[in-house]
């Protein structure tokens, strides 16, 4: 029997057989045409497939092979790096083998004054596993319809960093900081909603949680008829950080930035709670970090000892021009005695190296060939 094959008119997807009356807009070519419902599922499919081409595969890691890393570039923090290295660990474990998806995410709150660490923590665990990270400052979210970035646009941001190969997004974290400043202000009820405040907890939730976002491609702004990526949260590591200055006063007990880390979990979250964060919010966040501040000797290890320190990386730019560098040992103790001074931790000494070269610098050309030495006397305040 023959089999009868009807041409379909050009107003018509020669893909699906809709007509004009049943999709937004048929594109014809050279008699053939196709509807704009048809050119999505393709794309899905296609970006679907560069996906899966593009993405790297997890290798497993273990806590020590994590924590040695950050021990060569990263000085102190010794508790915080195994607390924070068995998290991350946990993480990927759970997103590499939990077929079921009935393993609860293990999303980090890190806690500890400026300077001591925290978001260098998670910038060099990603570098070692090779994984994207973003650090979003949280004070610069808004919720959806007011002015500033909706909380999806941190997705937005994870996207852009892998090419939008979304399987490879997922592998990835993000790092919300500055996030005790989206602390509830008031415990008073307000007609007014609290927008970078609480409104912002309530919004990163399901976020934080683990959600289906849709994602505007590249970049660009919604449209009713544009294929939007779908990302799914939950394989995502949340890592929340603030110093929350004065939550070591709180009340009549102490987390102590100086004391130890073994504080319980529940004393812990009430005083996050009293702080200004919401419950709900800090229960998406159970694994808690605590940092502490440097100590004299350990900022000084941060100036001259590990690997790419901060004196390695201003002689870098001497030997570009030709110019040795080199410090006095009174001039390095000044340095480090200046930056403790600013309560800022590692962050004050950069400043000061800047301000005790910035004449050296701006005379670079001059210098060519010669040998600079600092002393005690050339350091300058920040």
């Amino acid at each position: 029997m023959t089999s009868k094959i009807e041409e379909l008119p050009a107003s018509s997807c020669n893909f699906c057989g809709k007509g004009k009356g049943d999709v937004y807009k048929i594109v014809v070519a050279n008699s053939v045409g196709i509807c704009d419902e048809c050119i999505a599922l393709c794309n899905k499919v296609l970006t679907d497939e560069k996906s899966k081409s593009g993405l790297k595969q997890l290798k497993p890691k273990t806590a020590k092979e994590i924590n040695e890393f950050l021990c060569k570039t990263m000085v102190g923090q010794d508790k915080a790096k195994r607390h924070m290295a068995v998290g991350v660990v946990n993480h990927y474990k759970r997103i590499m083998y939990d077929d079921t998806g009935s393993i609860e995410k293990n999303n980090q709150l890190v806690i500890g004054p400026t300077g001591s660490g925290k978001t260098f923590m998670a910038k060099q665990i990603a570098k070692f596993l090779d994984v994207p990270i973003v650090i979003a400052d949280a004070t610069s979210l808004t919720e959806s319809g007011y002015v500033g970035d909706d909380v999806e646009s941190i997705i937005s941001s994870l996207l852009m960093k892998v090419d939008f190969n979304v399987a490879r997004a997922e592998q990835g974290i993000i790092f919300l900081d500055e996030i005790d400043k989206i602390g509830r202000k008031s415990e008073n009820v307000s007609i007014t909603r609290d927008v970078s405040g609480e409104g912002v907890q309530q919004a990163l939730l399901k976020l934080v949680e683990g959600t289906k976002v849709r994602v505007a491609p590249q970049g660009g702004r919604k449209h009713p008829q544009q294929e939007m990526l779908e990302v799914d949260t939950s394989k995502i590591l949340f890592i929340g950080s603030g110093a929350f200055v004065g939550l070591d006063s709180s009340q009549n007990n102490s987390i102590g930035f100086n004391g130890t880390l073994g504080k319980e979990k529940k004393f812990i979250t009430n005083e996050l709670i009293n702080y200004g964060m919401i419950p709900e919010f800090v229960g998406r966040f159970p694994v808690i970090v605590q940092t502490t501040e440097l100590s004299r000797s350990e900022l000084k290890q941060v100036l001259t000892e590990i690997d790419n320190n901060l004196i390695e990386q201003t002689r870098f730019y001497f030997k570009l021009d030709d110019v040795e560098l080199e410090f006095s040992e009174k001039a390095l103790d000044k340095i480090v005695d200046n930056a403790l001074q600013y309560k800022v931790g590692a962050r004050a000494l950069k400043g000061i190296l800047e301000s005790t070269l910035l004449e050296y610098y701006y005379e670079m050309d001059l210098l060519k060939g010669k040998k600079v030495t600092i002393n005690e006397s050339d350091v300058q305040e920040v």
